[in-house]
């Protein structure tokens, strides 16, 4: 039988860890970097943030915007598209994550008469892979593949504060060096620590007045943080659940979500005990 390609490539090359495409390389560092970057960038500062010339991104670039991984803009700047984002949605962990929640989040927003989405960390930014609107005919909902600046979003600051350290503070440092307006850094780690102690984040919208955030964790077999579930409570008459209510069947949602994802660690009800930190409505 003829060698495999694999094979082939391994003696050729002394192992599959040997094996270089250069073409490969530069495309892949030319996305991570754009996907690392809130802002559009020129090909010069492209080249230049990788320590390449631009000779050698060029046709990568024009193949990358052939192929719909990035755009160009009217002033010649190039961003990425939502291609990768696509692609990640055919990946069987996504699939997996959304086909978990649909049905708890559909069950949410008709016992809740709320509109919820559910998010991922994606770098810097809180990615909205998943959106259920409210039953009602006036509710708020974001769009499905929206990204926003990760503390903007009470989404973005559950998954940040439940983040491993380092990674945590990578981002907190590019944050504050980039002087977005988010707070300083005692005031960013005060609220994720806040976060991460509380297990949630509840509070008015940053982006919606008279929009109150309930972003709750939701967690895969591991106990490890991978999305958050938040439902924008939006105050109107015809609502039937007051915000205590929708507050508990949130938590119970992710919950459920978690148990489905495997995780097995499940918490007893909540207790409504003035005694206790992570009850918000003890008053």
């Amino acid at each position: 039988m003829a060698a495999s390609i694999a094979e082939t490539l391994d003696e050729a090359e002394g192992g599959r860890s040997g094996y270089r495409v250069p073409a490969v390389d530069k495309a892949l560092d030319v996305l991570e970097f754009m996907a690392a970057s809130v802002e559009t960038l020129t090909q010069t500062e492209i080249a230049a943030g990788l320590g390449r010339s631009i000779h050698e991104i060029y046709r990568i670039l024009l193949l990358l915007e052939k192929r719909g991984y990035i755009f160009r803009t009217q002033s010649d700047r190039f961003r990425l598209s939502l291609k990768l984002f696509e692609l990640a949605h055919m990946h069987p962990p996504v699939n997996r994550l959304v086909e978990c929640a649909l049905p708890v989040m559909r069950e949410l927003t008709a016992n809740a008469d709320q509109s919820c989405h559910l998010v991922v960390r994606e770098g810097q930014n809180a990615l909205v892979v998943l959106q259920i609107d409210s039953p009602l005919p006036m509710r708020y909902s974001v769009a499905l593949g929206s990204h926003f600046p990760i503390l903007e979003t009470s989404s973005g600051a559950v998954l940040l504060a439940h983040s491993n350290r380092a990674e945590r503070d990578r981002i907190v440092e590019r944050i504050v060096a980039a002087g977005e307006g988010q707070g300083t850094r005692a005031e960013i780690e005060a609220r994720l620590n806040d976060v991460a102690k509380l297990g949630y984040e509840m509070r008015a919208s940053l982006a919606v007045e008279a929009c109150t955030n309930i972003s709750m964790p939701v967690r895969d077999h591991t106990g490890g943080v991978v999305a958050a579930l938040t439902v924008p409570l939006l105050p109107q008459k015809a609502a039937r659940f007051d915000r205590q209510t929708v507050f508990e069947r949130t938590r119970a949602a992710a919950e459920k979500i978690s148990a489905a994802l495997g995780w097995g660690e499940a918490t007893a009800p909540l207790r409504a005990d003035p005694e206790r930190r992570d009850y918000p409505f003890s008053d």
